[in-house]
Order: structure tokens, then C-alpha cells, then sequence
């Protein structure tokens, strides 16, 4: 059978192909995302310029003092939530569009069968990362018993997590695009497509992502004007591209896949 020599994913044509790709679709992407943005910038703003609702709450102290550690507490629970549900739905929403999968829904702002198996993709990619580094940690406190503190080295611990995450984060596409398939199937799926590219897509769906979001949060900290509300800005702006660097590793495999299952077979004269 003749062998696949360009299976493995180009890492830096596809940061600068998402960057293009996101572009090309931004109208579309507006289209599609627009209310969730809005929302998600007002509960930005809120969060960044809270209003105290602690009184509101009529949380108090002994002698009927408000608890200044009660301030702001239910409206920040509130953000908590209502951003994770909101980054779900634009996050499903952006993989359709540029999936170019059909919306059936006109509605800007829906939940549906893809949202929750993305949402449930998501626990369980969480506590499978958690308990990769339970391992890896308890192998590493074994290793530091014997050798003693290796100190830098114990970022080694989170090395054997990031690696799985990034062969199982292809599951958000797929579950996206196709809301018929299992969860347990869509990550099976994911680890075996991804088998040779573990590494690029480790650099291009975790560390390149990680080291945005630690940009911004850096920015966010600054203490410009307006620094965190333009951060949390910024959050929302880069999503698109975010999620056009996963689509567009997830349409490059199955184009590899593709191609490795139409390949001829080599005769032998």
C-alpha cells in the first residue's frame, strides 16, 4: 500500500490559515454570533465594573453589619454560570459556521442536542486531564523520593495531560458538526485520527491558546483604563480565530483521512 508521507498537520500554515480562514468567514461569523457576543461583552462589563449586591442579598455579619465578604457574590455567581453556557453556544455556533455545516435554527441564541454533548465533551475531557496528572504527579513524587526536588522539572507533571487533551480536542468539531454521534465515540474518534500529530495539535489546540489567554490576562492586570473590560474584549475577539485553528486541523485530518482510505494500492511487477 502506498505510504502517506504528508500525514502530519503543518503547524505554522495552519496558525496563519486560521488567521485567514476566521477573516474570510467574519461576516458570517457576526451573523451567527452576534447576540452571544453582546451578551457575553455585557457580562464581561459587569464582571469587570461589578455592582455591589452584597446589601441586595442581606447577607450581614453579627450585630447586622454587611459582610464585606458577601460583596458582589450573587451577581458574580451569575457571570460564572451565564458565561460558560454562553461561550458554549457561540463556541458550537463558530465550529458550525466554519464547518459550514447547515443552522437550521434561525434563532441567534439556541441550545440543542450538539450543545450538549460539547458540554459533556467538556467534563470529560476535564476529568480525563485530571486524572492523567493524578498519575503523572504521583509517578513524579515517586521520582522526587529517590532523586530528591528537581524543581523546573516538575512541570514535566503536566506534559502527559496537555498531550492527551490535544489528541482528544478534535471531539468539539466533530460533536458540533455532527450531534448524532456519541460522546465516547467522538473522543475514540479523535484519538485515533490524531494518532502522529499528537505533538503539533498539543502546540496548536493548548500551548499556542494558553499563551493568548496568559497575554491578555497579563493585559487585563495591567492596570490601564478600561484595561479588563478591553481584555475581556479581546476574549471574545479571539475565540473565532481559536476555534478556526481547531476546525481547520479537524478539516486538514479528515482531508488526510480521505486521501490515506482513496490511495491506490502498489502492485508489484
Amino acid at each position: 500500500m502506498t505510504e502517506n508521507t504528508n500525514s502530519k498537520l503543518p503547524l505554522l500554515k495552519l496558525i496563519f490559515g486560521a488567521a485567514i480562514f476566521a477573516y474570510e468567514k467574519r461576516f458570517v461569523l457576526a451573523r451567527s454570533l452576534w447576540l452571544p457576543f453582546v451578551i457575553g461583552m455585557s457580562l464581561s462589563f459587569a464582571d469587570s465594573f461589578g455592582v455591589d449586591v452584597g446589601g441586595d442579598l442581606g447577607v450581614t455579619e453579627e450585630g447586622g453589619e454587611l459582610n464585606p465578604n458577601a460583596k458582589s457574590f450573587g451577581l458574580m455567581y451569575f457571570v460564572v454560570i451565564a458565561m460558560f453556557f454562553i461561550t458554549i453556544i457561540a463556541s458550537v455556533r463558530a465550529y458550525r459556521v466554519l464547518l459550514e455545516c447547515d443552522l437550521a435554527e434561525r434563532s441567534p441564541i439556541s441550545w440543542g442536542l450538539s450543545e450538549t454533548k460539547f458540554t459533556l465533551a467538556m467534563f470529560s475531557l476535564g476529568m480525563i486531564f485530571m486524572f492523567v496528572l493524578a498519575i503523572s504527579s504521583t509517578i513524579l513524587v515517586s521520582i522526587f523520593n529517590v532523586f530528591g526536588d528537581v524543581g523546573f522539572f516538575a512541570m514535566l507533571n503536566f506534559l502527559p495531560p496537555i498531550y492527551i487533551a490535544a489528541r482528544l480536542i478534535l471531539v468539539f468539531p466533530e460533536v458540533s458538526r455532527n450531534p448524532d454521534i456519541g460522546v465516547f465515540e467522538a473522543l475514540k474518534w479523535s484519538w485515533l485520527v490524531t494518532k502522529g500529530n499528537g505533538l503539533v495539535l498539543m502546540l496548536l489546540a493548548v500551548i499556542f491558546p494558553l499563551a493568548i489567554a496568559l497575554g491578555i490576562n497579563w493585559f487585563s492586570s495591567t492596570g490601564l483604563p478600561l484595561a479588563e473590560f478591553i481584555g475581556a474584549a479581546l476574549v471574545w475577539l479571539v475565540l473565532p480565530f481559536e476555534v478556526a485553528l481547531i476546525a481547520l486541523s479537524y478539516s486538514t485530518i479528515q482531508k488526510i483521512q480521505s486521501i490515506a482510505v482513496d490511495a491506490p494500492e502498489d502492485t508489484n511487477d
